[in-house]
């Protein structure tokens, strides 16, 4: 995933008309292969955690999560005293959502660098980003992914956009396709964000979404046709999910002020405990115990040793000192009604697609990438 921005910047340098890049949300690599039929499609592998909020930034900046900040859905800032969802950009203590006065934050909640719409930038190529979802947002995560571009504004960010994944797909048709229809100086950089992970968490890789991506390869393969440059990859796949009612229970009970000094955080399928002072072991002893076969539960060294994410002080200031990875269905995720998820290992969450309709993807990609 690192390597992205270098390939996307190989890929602008040699379009003649622009890049276009489809930045597609929850695609497997075996979705991608069986539906985006006309495309060259080479794997690569996701980011831990397996998550939107850290592998897009990974892949617009080429940092790793254990260098920009993002990791998982929910963490502290450092020196802070409750968790902040990096999204919504709500914070929560065991007491309150979203407490006024509570204690500031020492350091930003990330550490984010320079984009490939920086990139673009400087080169004189216009920057823009097609995405309702996206513009519907405020706060540092999503300044940070689109820190450059020029969000080209939607009438779906009015209201709240479908998550059906063929409206999804048509709307985002529609909009790039009026993008790349105006005349402009330069050959642009298109980012064009397609939201069909909130479909898949709920009804996974199923008719409907390959019905959805088959249009997607259709536009796509016309683009390319045109003489456009149309690549587009994923930030994580998905697994099916089946929570059990007694690991969630456990979990609640350790997820705890008697155990706590905030709420746990992570996603999906890698969650992370804050133990209060001088309870960390017992708590990982605990966390163990309860959850059995079912998680692998590492501390974050033991995360550092296993090559899965460097005891960077950026990690150390903001993930909790017990960490659950998902090993089976069962383990409690956070929405026990999602029937699919991600955030761990499988190759099912872990390996994603990088497909490319013009140029090459020898052209742009390392073979060594994944």
């Amino acid at each position: 995933m690192r390597m992205v921005p270098e390939a996307l910047g190989r890929c602008l340098r040699i379009a003649s008309r622009g890049l276009c890049v489809l930045a597609v949300d929850g695609l497997s690599h075996e979705a991608a292969l069986s539906t985006l039929v006309h495309a060259r499609i080479h794997p690569l592998r996701s980011t831990f955690p397996s998550t939107s909020t850290s592998a897009w930034l990974t892949a617009v900046t080429g940092e790793d999560p254990s260098v920009h900040g993002a990791l998982g859905m929910v963490h502290r800032a450092p020196g802070a005293d409750r968790v902040t969802h990096l999204v919504s950009g709500d914070t929560y203590g065991f007491d309150t959502r979203t407490r006024p006065g509570s204690t500031p934050p020492a350091h930003a909640l990330l550490n984010a660098g320079r984009t490939i719409f920086d990139d673009a930038l400087a080169c004189d190529r216009p920057a823009l980003v097609v995405g309702a979802e996206l513009e519907r947002l405020t706060g540092e995560w999503v300044s940070a992914l689109l820190h450059g571009a020029r969000v080209v504004p939607s009438q779906a960010a009015a209201s709240r956009p479908s998550t059906d994944p063929v409206a999804v797909v048509e709307r985002t048709v529609r909009e790039v396709g009026a993008v790349l229809a105006r005349a402009v100086e330069a050959p642009p950089l298109l980012w064009a964000y397609v939201n069909v992970d909130d479909h898949i968490h709920q009804a996974g890789y199923d008719a409907r979404l390959r019905m959805a991506l088959q249009l997607l390869d259709t536009a796509a393969s016309r683009w390319a046709d045109a003489g456009w440059s149309v690549v587009a990859h994923a930030d994580h796949g998905q697994t099916e999910v089946t929570p059990r009612a007694d690991l969630i229970d456990a979990w609640a009970r350790l997820d705890h002020p008697a155990f706590c000094r905030m709420p746990a955080g992570g996603a999906g399928r890698v969650r992370w405990l804050y133990p209060l002072p001088g309870r960390e072991q017992a708590v990982e002893h605990a966390a163990r115990a309860a959850l059995g076969e079912h998680a692998l539960v590492l501390t974050q060294d033991e995360l550092h040793e296993q090559g899965l994410l460097s005891a960077t002080p950026v990690v150390r200031d903001r993930i909790g000192e017990v960490v659950a990875l998902a090993a089976s269905p069962a383990f409690p995720v956070p929405d026990p009604k999602a029937a699919w998820e991600h955030g761990a290992l499988s190759d099912a969450e872990m390996l994603v697609p990088f497909a490319a309709w013009n140029p090459p993807l020898d052209s742009i990609l390392p073979l060594d990438l994944i």
